[in-house]
């Protein structure tokens, strides 16, 4: 039940309409449709929320695998094959050197090429860690942002031949 009075401040009158007015809502034709189609596209909406968090969750995880496995991967190519490879060259050098078939400079140069393989091999175990570390984050649920780069070892293997 309302009354109602209109105030008009430019004109400075006042008019009051006559009578009441009554509102009633009828619950005959109300059945819940607008509130069930309501909850119904909020539950729709929460779904896929957490379809698409389950989707990303899983994609991360899969880019972590992915990285912490090339990065063991490389890893282990070094410690197991460029570090000994460049171990028995230097000392082969170091026979030739020996025997007055190569100069110090060629010797120093393959001493310096040794140094850059081992660093590079480092840099990779580092990655390796790296990775490990964050494939960790990513199976307790807090993936990390940063992405882990491989080019280190391959820049350093390709500036060492000038």
């Amino acid at each position: 039940v309302r009354r109602d009075s209109v105030f008009d401040a430019a004109e400075n009158t006042h008019s009051t309409r006559r009578g009441f007015e009554i509102s009633l809502q009828l619950p005959i034709f109300d059945w819940g449709g607008m509130r069930r189609d309501s909850m119904n596209a909020q539950t729709l909406a929460a779904a896929n929320r957490l379809e698409a968090t389950a989707r990303a969750a899983g994609s991360n995880l899969r880019e972590s695998y992915s990285a912490y496995r090339t990065a063991y991967d490389i890893a282990r190519h070094h410690r197991d094959e460029v570090i000994p490879l460049r171990k028995t060259i230097s000392e082969e050098n170091q026979l030739r050197y020996n025997g007055m078939l190569i100069s110090v400079f060629e010797l120093l140069a393959d001493s310096r090429d040794q140094v850059n393989s081992v660093m590079a091999a480092l840099n990779a175990e580092q990655q390796f860690w790296q990775a490990d570390a964050a494939l960790q984050a990513s199976l307790i649920g807090k993936p990390t942002s940063a992405g882990v780069t491989g080019g280190g070892a391959a820049a350093a293997e390709a500036g060492a031949g000038h």
